[in-house]
């Protein structure tokens, strides 16, 4: 039995809507660049913000006024948008068997445990590559149709693959979270909080501070400074695989023993 092309197959649709939405959102703030750039009146507009309003969400004039604030902003949206996708893709497909009983079905085949979490694996992480590689390709296109303004492919491949990092954060923990917990009666009530959650922990790092970045995977990047052309830490980075790895690890141990529930 190919768990993987079944799952493919099964999630084929949603994923084309994922990305979708994802091109929409960013499409709708790219387009509305031109007719902000270059305009007094936003600088006005900018000034008459609460000063915690914009140290919250990360505004300074420079995200009205130039692009690459402006994609910082862009980026934020989608960030929160992949997170979603990823997180509902990773909890989803590892609960799907105990959430729609079809468990007795899957398990009695001729096929390990091992294997069909790893052809699982292999499913999600193909869909958000896919997922992003198609976004990266139309966002581009979209910044070089819309923007006048320099920005080279290099500031935004290096920015844009933050999506990737994040979604792979979030598709690692819904991994686990599917896994881990014995019956899923919605994923979206799982997916929602525990992404929102994590959103929400990360508004307020002017409070926590820096370590807030160990907290919530919203802040283990400044989406800023990498579409002002900054980089990336090393350490961020191999916190951040740690943590994937761990989450993957945890996945395949419990599924191996859990007890799944059948009809």
């Amino acid at each position: 039995m190919n768990v993987f092309f079944h799952e493919l197959k099964r999630n084929r649709t949603a994923t084309i809507v994922w990305i979708i939405a994802l091109i929409a959102v960013a499409s709708l703030y790219i387009s509305i660049y031109p007719s902000v750039a270059g305009n007094t009146a936003v600088s006005d507009v900018y000034k008459n913000f609460p000063e915690a309003f914009k140290k919250t969400f990360d505004i300074s004039e420079n995200t009205l006024t130039a692009f690459s604030g402006m994609y910082g902003l862009v980026l934020n949206l989608v960030l929160l948008t992949g997170a979603i996708q990823a997180m509902n893709l990773g909890t989803g497909i590892t609960s799907k068997e105990v959430r729609e009983r079809t468990a007795d079905f899957l398990l009695t085949r001729p096929i390990s445990r091992v294997s069909i979490l790893r052809q699982k694996l292999l499913t999600v992480f193909l869909l958000i590559i896919v997922t992003d590689l198609v976004f990266m390709a139309a966002d581009w296109v979209l910044i070089k149709a819309i923007v006048n303004e320099p920005f080279s492919f290099h500031t935004f491949f290096i920015s844009t693959i933050s999506l990737s990092l994040i979604q792979l954060f979030f598709l690692s923990f819904g991994f686990m979270l599917g896994s881990v917990m014995r019956r899923i009666k919605s994923v979206i009530a799982v997916s929602l909080p525990a992404v929102f959650g994590f959103y929400v922990i990360g508004l307020f790092d002017t409070v926590v501070g820096e370590k807030i970045k160990y907290i919530t995977p919203f802040k283990f990047f400044d989406v800023n400074a990498l579409t002002a052309g900054g980089g990336y830490e090393l350490g961020t980075l191999i916190y951040l695989a740690g943590l994937v790895i761990v989450s993957l690890i945890t996945s395949f141990v419990v599924f191996q023993r859990k007890d799944i529930p059948t009809i």
